[in-house]
């Protein structure tokens, strides 16, 4: 029988696109650099987004950085984007 874990459910809980929206709502981002720089920073105290979700972001962010993606300003866009660089 699995004992339910909620903070294992956390660190390992994707992001969507609603994140990425409240993600870039919060500031006027630049470039990657600039949201990984915050979600390594600020990101796991925004009570918003789980753990998992700032990982999942900042490996994403950096994959889409180190394959020099251009970084969309549109929320929706910029999800599919992180997502097909996986």
């Amino acid at each position: 029988m699995k004992i339910h874990d909620p903070a294992s459910q956390a660190m390992q809980k994707d992001y969507d696109v609603t994140d990425i929206e409240r993600l870039m709502g919060k500031r006027d981002w630049k470039n990657y650099d600039d949201v990984i720089k915050w979600l390594k920073k600020e990101g796991d105290e925004d009570r918003r987004f789980t753990p998992g979700e700032v990982q999942h972001m900042i490996d994403d962010f950096s994959r889409a950085r180190d394959k020099g993606m251009d970084f969309p300003q549109e929320p929706e866009q910029l999800y599919k984007k992180l997502k097909s660089s996986r």
